[in-house]
């Protein structure tokens, strides 16, 4: 994915944002904001974990390499994506660093269940996701509810891997953290009602979501289970699997120009990429809505129309500089 905007260009959405930031609008949400992972300078992509991301099918290759492009701008050390074999080649051909591997696929190039991909796709894994572009069948809901009770590292479960889960949750509780990232109509399925816009409402819907899951557990469990409901200030939301404890967070990051297809997919794969590099699932799933709403915020500084899910990747690192110097300012005070 080459940058698209020389450097000058970059700098200028940087000193427009920055203007804003001085009449100090965001200064608590910036405090609150947990540090990125560390980045040392004698690391080495063994360092910063291996990100595996599963998805894609005839029709959406799209889905999952903007997935694997975001978790490699996010910092992962590796990234490695598990697609149908009909879309291999397509997906290869979006990104140069990340690698791929095929699995059989049905009729309509979906990706079949088989227990080569339950047992080997995860080698090696320190972070999951898994649904971008993923499709939905039978096999592909047995699929996802396997790998999302049996998962041994965090995981994050998107799209129809979510469509998949439905509202039961009938099947055995995960070892491990999960984060579900559903946009409103996905959570509607989860949950059985969609938010409205109310902030209010969807704080007041996080809530009692993760009170069911909470239910459904059965008690204590070794891990957090977030839920990042996406919109305009997508909430984030953490339960404690030990003390049982709620904490939520309000995103306040974030445009319109952000509104179009494949965005969910970008956030997907930057939680991934903070997930390998150690960051917590709560952590990784604030910093990630943050970065990836700064991101967006900093392409419409430049231009303010005609952005697309890819717009966000390429302005990714300059997120990262922008959110580590508008942290520092404000301790700094």
């Amino acid at each position: 994915m080459e940058p698209f905007l020389p450097v000058p260009a970059y700098r200028r959405g940087w000193r427009k944002l920055a203007e804003l930031e001085r009449i100090g609008r965001r200064v608590k949400f910036w405090r609150d904001l947990p540090d990125l992972p560390e980045r040392p300078e004698d690391g080495h992509k063994g360092t910063f974990g291996t990100g595996v991301l599963i998805g894609g099918s005839r029709g959406m290759s799209g889905a999952i390499a903007l997935a694997g492009s975001a978790c490699l701008f996010a910092g992962a050390g590796l990234t490695r994506l598990r697609v149908p074999d009909p879309i291999l080649e397509t997906v290869a051909s979006f990104q140069r660093e990340y690698t791929i591997g095929g699995y059989p696929a049905d009729a309509e190039g979906r990706l079949a269940y088989s227990e080569s991909l339950v047992s080997s796709a995860l080698e090696g894994a320190t972070a999951v996701g898994i649904g971008p572009g993923l499709g939905r069948s039978e096999d592909l809901n047995r699929l996802s509810r396997e790998l999302f009770s049996t998962i041994p590292v965090p995981a994050v479960f998107d799209a129809d891997a979510l469509n998949a889960l439905g509202s039961e949750f009938e099947y055995e509780f995960p070892v491990a953290s999960r984060i579900l990232t559903p946009h409103p109509g996905e959570f509607a399925r989860l949950f059985g009602r969609k938010p409205t816009d109310d902030p209010k409402d969807r704080l007041d819907c996080a809530r009692a979501f993760l009170r069911r899951v909470k239910s459904k557990a059965g008690g204590a469990f070794p891990s957090e289970f977030v839920l990042v409901l996406k919109g305009a200030e997508s909430v984030v939301a953490k339960l404690d699997g030990a003390s049982g404890s709620i904490r939520t967070s309000v995103n306040r990051t974030g445009c319109e120009i952000m509104a179009t297809g494949g965005s969910g997919d970008v956030l997907t794969g930057v939680i991934v990429g903070l997930l390998a590099q150690g960051a917590s699932p709560w952590d990784a799933a604030r910093l990630g809505t943050a970065l990836c709403g700064l991101a967006g915020e900093l392409r419409r500084a430049v231009c303010s129309r005609g952005g697309v899910a890819s717009d966000i990747i390429r302005f990714l690192p300059i997120a990262f500089d922008y959110f580590e110097d508008a942290k520092f300012a404000v301790l700094s005070r």
